[in-house]
């Protein structure tokens, strides 16, 4: 059976169901305060429902720009030389606002540092599969195991080069430019010193080196190239907001955010909040202010904080590091794609970040059914020990990314599932099992689910198929799947045979759930 399956007509309440129990702690934030770096007199602004714009607007003397509609999110501008704290103060009384703030710029930390990339016109595709960085997470382990093969990350940046021979296979497809609005994340760089620092289109190539990051880790991962920032590495954090739903429109499996500003963004905030409630993980970087806090977005609750270490694996003069950071990984000099044909070596938590964010691939191509939370656990928990003194203890993470540790750690009997609604019925999503030649599929009633600590009990099960692909379409429906509406899940096994006696418990019988072999139990 494909591990790709399509349930043609099939309605579904429950998305999906997860075997994998994982021991997940709380994990509180909280953001460096750097800087007032404000778009001039805008203001973000978050409705009530049913509430107008032009009625707030008119009240406060604003101009709506743009918006957000899912988010109920308007840019808006007020008269120049307006006092826009006291407007703010005065929205966020407001009975028909949610929340308001000014409107900040946000950047990549290497533009920040006005760092820029080396090129090294020595390194080829051998070097780059092999440098220290690749050695140091064990790549080439994890990858006899996982290569994220049918999951796609987004990677939010600058314009990125589609065309360089290590990525343009995996590029999917001409990307988005959020910024100008073009049909192609491919927009050449201008030319112009456009945020005033002395430096000239000094991120041009920045989403090149990341996307190329992510494909280290997960070489068949496909990425989403989605510009939101200029080439000065610098842009709107409304643009980043929408660059974000724009993912969670393509329903990717992980976005990496490779910038970080001082203050948090009402916009980005919930354009976050909502790719973490799709499912989606979200991989940030800490920041390269070498302060005791971590920067937004990798702040935010729903964020994966990634702080940068060296080749030894100590923390690195630049990154941020703090009781928020979830993990480290290498950031120092890393090779990476430039252009259409180069190679550059460039150092930040920027590229730190889609280290951690291929792995989240691999993790996903194992178990798509993950949620957000369950990944950082699994992340954090998969860890190598960093070489840092006591006095860092706790403030870079669990450790360094392992993709060894990582996808050993996937090796199991278990699988799980994603139902995802599409226009013609509903897609079934689940991961191949390493060494499994059948699957089989079965369902149950939610409500008689119950886990513990390392079982999973169905409750009574009905077989729909025995290591056969199930396909309905809309005029056919098969009499075995349930009408539209009704609680139902789905499951498929493995046929390796388990120790236990059983891999998901027993159920109501007080007998396995499956027999050794695997199938579905009479």
């Amino acid at each position: 059976m494909s591990p790709r399956t399509a349930l043609r007509g099939l309605g579904v309440a429950t998305c999906f169901v997860v075997l994998l129990v994982l021991s997940l702690g709380p994990f509180s934030r909280a953001a460096c305060l750097v800087g007032e770096d404000r778009v001039t007199d805008q203001i973000v602004i978050e409705l009530v429902p049913g509430a107008s714009i032009d009625a707030v607007a008119a009240r406060y003397g604003l101009t709506p720009t743009d918006s957000i509609p899912a988010y109920l999110l308007w840019n808006t501008v007020a008269a120049p030389g307006a006092d826009i704290d006291a407007i703010v103060s005065d929205l966020n009384h407001d009975p028909d606002v949610r929340r308001a703030q000014p409107h900040r710029f946000m950047e990549t930390p290497e533009g920040v540092q006005r760092s820029i990339g080396d090129l090294d016109f020595s390194a080829n595709a051998t070097l780059f599969r092999n440098q220290t960085a690749a050695q140091s997470i064990h790549t080439d382990l994890a990858h006899t195991r996982y290569t994220g093969a049918g999951t796609v990350v987004a990677v939010i940046d600058t314009a990125e080069a589609l065309g360089h021979p290590e990525t343009t296979s995996v590029m999917a497809g001409p990307g988005i430019d959020v910024v100008g609005g073009g049909d192609t994340a491919e927009v050449p760089a201008n030319g112009i010193d456009d945020d005033g620092d002395g430096l000239v289109d000094e991120s041009d190539q920045h989403g090149t080196h990341v996307a190329g990051l992510v494909h280290l880790a997960a070489p068949d991962a496909r990425i989403l190239a989605i510009r939101v920032l200029e080439e000065d590495g610098k842009g709107e954090s409304f643009t980043v907001a929408k660059g974000i739903r724009i993912a969670v429109e393509h329903r990717v499996d992980v976005i990496n955010l490779s910038f970080s500003m001082g203050h948090d963004s009402l916009a980005v905030e919930r354009a976050t909040e909502d790719a973490t409630a799709h499912g989606i993980v979200v991989i940030a970087a800490a920041g390269n202010r070498a302060l005791a806090c971590v920067e937004f977005p990798a702040s935010h609750a729903d964020a994966v904080a990634v702080a940068a270490v060296t080749d030894a694996f100590v923390k690195t003069d630049y990154t941020n590091e703090g009781p928020e950071v979830d993990l480290s990984a290498p950031g120092n000099a890393v090779l990476s794609t430039w252009g259409e044909m180069d190679w550059a070596r460039w150092s930040g938590t920027s590229f730190a970040t889609p280290l951690v964010s291929g792995g989240a691939a691999l993790l996903v191509e194992k178990y798509p059914g993950l949620t957000p939370a369950e990944i950082r656990s699994v992340l954090r928990s998969t860890t190598q020990p960093d070489a840092n003194p006591p006095e860092d203890s706790g403030l870079m993470g669990t450790g360094v990314l392992d993709l060894d540790r990582l996808t050993a750690a996937l090796t199991t009997d278990r699988t799980s599932l994603k139902l995802r609604r599409e226009p013609g019925g509903t897609d079934a999503r689940w991961s191949p099992v390493l060494d499994a030649a059948h699957y089989d599929l079965v369902r149950g009633d939610l409500s008689r689910l119950r886990l513990d600590a390392t079982l999973v009990d169905l409750g009574p099960v009905q077989c729909l198929a025995e290591d056969t692909a199930t396909t309905d379409i809309a005029g056919a429906l098969d009499p075995v799947i349930p009408a539209p509406g009704h609680g139902f899940f789905y499951l498929f096994r493995d046929d390796a045979p388990d120790a236990g006696g059983g891999s998901y418990g027993s159920g109501s019988s007080g007998l396995p759930r499956l027999t050794n072999a695997g199938d579905c139990a009479p």
